[in-house]
């Protein structure tokens, strides 16, 4: 599992870092929206991301704008100090799973939600990655046939290199 924490208290990102390693998830961190718009570009896919609402650089609803355009966004939990009822509806309207407010004992609640959501995620990621692979494998399947199985000529068509393709047809269980 790969989690991104983004989190600008760096006292709540030792807490809440050591809490999700216990899971035996990696943890990645930034303390800004910026930070966390390149990760997301850079590390992607995150399993969970665990997002503060108010960050030095903006706000976590910018980066859970970002994670929708995922091809398949990860589950979100809003973990802050804002108990604003208003915030808490527009998080979850935009689809996080979860909003934990920062009080005393709130890295209990933290990780129930995390373990509801995780086993939830995980069936569905799944399922997903199932999906995407049987589109992939019928894509390449098509390209391969058409260039009469050459893999230079379809590495070409497809806009990739040939060890590239070669991985996918690996991965997928494609033999040329």
């Amino acid at each position: 599992m790969k989690f991104l924490l983004v989190e600008d208290d760096p006292s709540h990102t030792v807490l809440m870092t050591s809490q999700l390693l216990g899971l035996g998830a990696e943890v990645l961190c930034t303390d800004s929206v910026g930070g966390a718009k390149q990760m997301i570009e850079a590390q992607s896919p995150f399993d969970l991301v665990v997002l503060d609402q108010d960050l030095p650089d903006g706000m976590g609803f910018e980066v859970q704008r970002e994670l929708r355009r995922c091809s398949t966004p990860p589950p979100v939990i809003f973990v802050t100090a804002d108990d604003t009822a208003e915030h808490a509806v527009r998080a979850m309207k935009q689809g996080a799973q979860g909003y934990v407010i920062k009080r005393p004992n709130y890295l209990v609640e933290l990780m129930s939600e995390v373990s509801r959501i995780v086993g939830k995620h995980d069936s569905i990621v799944s399922r997903n990655r199932s999906e995407y692979e049987n589109r992939e494998r019928f894509r390449l399947t098509r390209a391969l046939e058409k260039n009469q199985w050459n893999v230079s000529a379809t590495a070409r068509d497809l806009g990739m290199g040939r060890g590239k393709l070669r991985g996918k047809m690996a991965t997928l269980g494609i033999d040329a």
